[in-house]
C-alpha cells in the first residue's frame, strides 16, 4: 500500500501517526533516563548514555523516514515489534526500584561498594519511556499473525523464526562475565521474580515478534517487524557488549554474541535468498528486482571498498589506545600491519571505480578484505587487554578500525551483485580443463598457506605468535582459522571459474598471504630476540606459488 493509499484512509493514517509520535516520544525519554541517571550512589561502568541514547531513538527515526518515503507499514511493523520488546524491558528496569543490587546494568549503574543504591529520577523517566514505547507498538498493531499467502517462501520464514530463536537463546544467558565482587554478572534465570519475568520475556519476544511478522500476508508488515526486531535485540545487547569489552573487570560473554549475530543476519536473509538465487542464475523475475547495470555496481563497490580503507588507515594513523588517567597511550607497534592492508585495498577500491580495470580486480576484493581483517585483529588484542586491565580505553583509531568491517562487507555485497549481474549478462562458455602447472601450483599454495596460519611467524624471548590455537589470543586465531577456511573455498573456485576471474582470485590470495608474512617485519621490534618463525616463510612461499598460478591461468586468459 502506498503513502496515497494510506493517506485516503484517515482513521489508518491517523492511528500510525499517533503511534510514531508515541514511539518517539518513548525513545527520547528512553534515552534522556540514563543520561540523568537511574540509581543514587553509584555510576555506569563507562559513558553509556550517548550509546544508550542513540539506541533508543533509531527505532523511531528509521519509521520516521520510513513514513516520509511512502513505506507506512513497513514502519507501522517496525513499531510494534519494538513495543512487544518492550513489555520485557520495563519489568526488567522495574527490578532496579525494587532490588537494583541484585541486577547486571553496568551501562546503568555499576556499584562500588555493598552500600545499596537508590533509584533516582532518571528510573522513572525510563520506566515512562518503556510504557510509551508499549503503547506505540500496539497503535501500530493490527497486521501481523495473519495466514501467510504464496508471496514468501516457507523455507525463507522457517529460516525467520530459526534466527529469532537463537537470538533468544542468547537473551537467556549472561550479559557478561565479571571478576567484580560488587558487579554480578547474573543472567536471567539468576534474578528475583520481576527480574526473571522480564528477562524470559525480552527473550521470548524475538521469536515471537519474528514469526508474527515473517508469517503476515503483508510484505511490507514483514519487513518491518523483522527491521524492528533486529533493532530491538541489538539494542539490548550492544551496551552489554561494550561493558564487557571497556569496563574493567568485565568480560565478553558468549550470549551476546551470539544475539546480535542473529539481529544482524535476521533482515539481510531475504537478500541472501536472492543473491543465492541470483548467483545460481535462478533469478525470479516476479518477485526479485531488476539488476542495477553492472558499472553502477562496480562504482558502488568501489566507494565502500574505498571508504573502508580510510577509515583502516584512519585507525593505524590514529591513537587505538586512551588511558585512563587521561595522558597519551604509547602507539601499539601491532598497528603497523594496518597500512599494508589499508593501502592494498584501497587500490583494489580505486581499481573498482575504473571501467576498464573494475572487472578484472573484483573477483580479488574477499581476500583483500580478509587481509585486513587479518591486520585488525592483531591490533585489537593489546586494546582488548589493556581495557580489561583498566589501564586504559579503546580510542579514535580503535573505534575507526572497528568501522571499516560494516563498510568492507557492504562492498563486498556489491561486489557480489556486480558478478551476479556479469554472469546474467554473459554466455558462459564450456569449461576448460585445467593444466596440471596451474593445479600444481594451486595446490603447494594451499599447503604452504596451511602451514603458514598454523604454525608461528614470529618466535623470541619468552614468546610465540598467535597461531590457529586460541590460547593467548583468541581474536587473532579466530581470523587465522576463518582466514585458511576462506583462502582455501577460494582456491577451488579460482580453479572452477575463468581463467581471468580466477587469476583474479589467486592474485587477492597474494595480499592475505602478504599480511600474514609481514608480522615479522612491521611488528616484530616489540618482541625482544625476534625472529622469523616458520610460519613467515611459509607464507612467502604461498605467495609465491599464488603469483605462479595467477600468471598461468592469466596467461591462459589472453589466449
Amino acid at each position: 500500500m502506498t503513502r496515497t493509499e494510506l493517506e485516503n484512509q484517515t482513521p489508518a493514517a491517523s492511528r500510525l501517526r499517533i503511534s510514531w509520535a508515541l514511539a518517539a516520544a518513548g525513545g527520547l525519554l528512553l534515552g534522556v533516563g540514563p543520561l540523568l541517571g537511574v540509581v543514587d550512589g553509584a555510576e555506569p561502568a563507562y559513558t553509556s548514555w550517548p550509546l544508550l541514547a542513540l539506541l533508543a531513538l533509531l527505532p523511531p527515526v528509521v519509521a520516521g523516514v520510513l513514513l516520509m518515503r511512502g513505506r507506512p507499514f513497513v514502519a507501522a511493523g517496525l513499531i510494534a515489534a519494538v513495543g512487544v520488546f518492550a513489555f520485557g524491558r520495563l519489568l526488567s528496569d522495574l527490578q532496579i526500584a525494587f532490588d537494583p543490587m541484585a541486577v547486571a546494568r553496568p551501562e546503568l549503574f555499576r556499584p562500588t561498594t555493598l552500600i545499596a543504591v537508590t533509584p533516582s529520577a532518571g528510573l522513572w523517566v525510563l520506566i515512562a519511556g518503556h510504557v510509551l514505547t508499549i503503547a506505540g507498538g500496539l497503535m501500530s498493531a493490527g497486521r501481523a499473525g495473519m495466514p501467510a499467502d504464496e508471496s514468501e517462501p516457507p523455507g525463507l520464514v522457517a529460516m525467520h523464526v530459526i534466527t529469532a530463536f537463537w537470538a533468544a537463546v542468547g537473551l537467556l544467558g549472561k550479559p557478561f562475565t565479571s571478576t567484580d565482587a560488587y558487579q554480578l554478572d547474573r543472567g536471567p534465570w539468576e534474578l528475583p521474580v520481576l527480574g526473571l519475568t522480564g528477562g524470559l520475556l525480552l527473550a521470548l519476544a524475538a521469536p515471537l515478534a519474528t514469526a508474527l511478522a515473517a508469517s503476515s500476508p503483508d510484505p511490507d508488515t514483514r519487513q518491518g517487524g523483522v527491521l524492528g526486531v533486529s533493532l530491538a535485540v541489538a539494542g539490548t545487547v550492544l551496551p552489554w557488549l561494550v561493558a564487557g569489552t571497556v569496563a574493567t573487570g568485565l568480560s565478553i560473554s558468549a550470549g551476546p554474541v551470539i544475539a546480535l549475530i542473529a539481529a544482524l543476519t535476521l533482515p539481510v536473509l531475504p537478500l541472501l535468498a536472492r543473491l543465492v538465487r541470483l548467483l545460481l542464475g535462478k533469478r525470479d523475475e516476479t518477485k526479485d528486482l531488476a539488476l542495477p547495470s553492472l558499472r553502477r555496481m562496480h562504482v558502488a563497490a568501489g566507494v565502500f571498498t574505498v571508504l573502508s580503507a580510510v577509515a583502516m588507515l584512519g585507525g593505524a594513523l590514529l591513537p587505538q589506545l586512551v588511558l585512563t588517567t587521561g595522558g597519551k597511550a604509547p602507539d601499539l607497534v601491532s598497528a603497523n600491519l594496518l597500512w599494508p592492508a589499508g593501502l592494498a585495498f584501497g587500490v583494489l577500491g580505486l581499481a573498482l571505480v575504473v571501467p576498464s580495470t573494475a572487472a578484472a580486480v573484483r573477483p580479488a576484493l574477499l581476500f583483500g578484505h580478509l587481509a585486513m581483517q587479518l591486520a585488525a585483529a592483531g591490533a585489537t588484542e593489546p586494546v582488548l587487554a589493556a581495557s580489561q586491565a583498566g589501564i586504559a580505553q579503546p580510542g579514535a583509531g580503535f573505534w575507526l578500525m572497528v568501522a571499516e568491517i560494516p563498510l568492507g562487507l557492504l562492498a563486498l555485497v556489491c561486489a557480489g551483485l556486480a558478478g551476479a549481474v556479469e554472469r546474467e549478462n554473459t554466455e558462459i562458455g564450456k569449461r576448460q580443463e585445467v593444466p596440471v602447472a596451474e593445479l600444481g601450483a594451486v595446490l603447494l599454495a594451499g599447503l604452504f598457506a596451511a602451514g603458514a596460519f598454523a604454525l608461528p611467524t614470529v618466535r623470541g624471548d619468552n614468546y610465540t605468535a598467535a597461531t590457529l590455537m586460541p590460547d593467548s589470543d583468541p581474536v587473532v586465531s579466530a581470523s587465522l582459522i576463518s582466514s585458511l577456511v576462506v583462502l582455501i573455498i577460494g582456491l577451488v573456485v579460482a580453479l572452477r571459474s575463468r581463467p581471468a576471474r580466477g587469476a583474479a582470485v589467486l592474485a587477492g590470495g597474494v595480499l592475505l598471504m602478504g599480511v600474514r608474512a609481514l608480522e615479522l617485519p612491521l611488528t616484530g621490534e616489540k618482541v625482544v630476540g625476534a625472529v622469523a618463525g616458520p610460519g613467515t616463510w611459509l607464507a612467502l612461499a604461498s605467495a609465491a606459488a599464488l603469483l605462479v598460478a595467477a600468471a598461468l591461468m592469466g596467461a591462459r586468459a589472453t589466449r
